[in-house]
């Protein structure tokens, strides 16, 4: 089984994450794909950005200052109006600047277009193959698109770009998964699943990121009841506690957990389902080795460490 290296939002931890260079450097190192965020702009564009609200870590304006917050929504502001955004460097007063300290600046680099991304992709001299997350928000609908307007927005530019084969659609948020299935069942959907960690007794590691204590109590009831926003309907609850099960029963094609949660028998779990299965976000080389023997495909931050072991597997 040969494990695909997919470079995280084009390889965050080496160039501007979501960017059209950061997309190129991807292609250029020889990795078998990336991942990235699709939005809806205001006027319909598919754009690529990964949080709801334009992120003072990376976006400067016009005059090169750093935003401050609240910024606006991705959903209120036109194409042209994202496009005046600098996304090509770190603001370097910043815990993600201290994160990402072999980033390489990029300056001049703009939010992209989804059709852009699929230009990059296609001067790929191999498979190049593209996870798209669909980013709506479960929580609170109305800081996103519907998901049911971005998967038809989504699947229009990868269709009328010959991108739709190429393309396997991730997301936490399962309606707008559902929706691709709905319109095209022949699409790859590989369902997203919140670190299993926030579904157990106690506090969570503090590595897993939960939310906050009352985010993370509705998250906790809503899967308890079986009536999750997330989930489309399909809740563990409703399949014997199988998240699996679950997705396995909404028609998806593969699983795409965080990492930690890929164990040994969750995968073959997965396997004996027909489930193919990725993960994310693998970054230490240890783990890449680990994980590389057991996944379809690593979504990284270090295309170019994990490209290296993949090469002597």
């Amino acid at each position: 089984m040969a494990c695909l290296n997919i470079a995280h939002r084009g390889g965050a931890a080496l160039w501007p994450e979501n960017s059209l260079a950061a997309f190129r450097k991807a292609v250029s190192l020889g990795a078998d794909g990336a991942e990235l965020d699709v939005q809806l702009s205001r006027d319909g564009e598919v754009i690529v950005f990964h949080d709801y609200r334009l992120k003072t870590e990376i976006c400067r304006n016009l005059e090169g200052n750093w935003l401050s917050r609240p910024t606006p929504r991705i959903k209120d502001l036109s194409f042209a109006e994202l496009r005046a955004y600098d996304i090509g460097r770190a603001d370097p007063g910043t815990d993600y600047a201290r994160n990402h300290p072999d980033l390489l600046p990029m300056d001049g680099e703009r939010i992209p277009l989804l059709s852009e991304v699929v230009a990059v992709s296609k001067m790929s001299k191999k498979p190049f193959t593209l996870f798209v997350e669909l980013k709506t928000s479960f929580a609170e609908r109305a800081v996103s698109a519907a998901p049911e307007a971005l998967a038809e927005a989504t699947v229009a530019v990868l269709k009328a770009h010959g991108y739709l084969q190429h393309t396997i659609f991730v997301g936490f948020d399962w309606p707008g998964l559902l929706h691709v299935k709905k319109i095209e069942p022949a699409a790859q959907c590989w369902f997203t699943t919140l670190d299993q960690s926030w579904f157990g007794e106690g506090a969570p590691p503090p590595e897993s990121d939960p939310p906050a204590a009352p985010a993370l109590s509705a998250i906790r009831y809503w899967a308890k009841e079986g009536i999750s926003p997330w989930a489309g309907g399909f809740d563990a609850v409703k399949y014997g506690g199988s998240i699996l099960r679950a997705i396995k029963a909404a028609g998806g094609d593969g699983w795409f957990p965080t990492y930690t949660d890929a164990t040994e028998v969750a995968v073959a779990e997965a396997r004996a389902l027909g489930l193919k299965v990725g993960a994310w976000t693998v970054d230490n080389p240890a783990d890449m080795r680990t994980f590389s023997v057991r996944l379809d495909a690593i979504c990284t931050d270090r295309p170019d460490v994990l490209g290296g072991i993949l090469s002597h597997r």
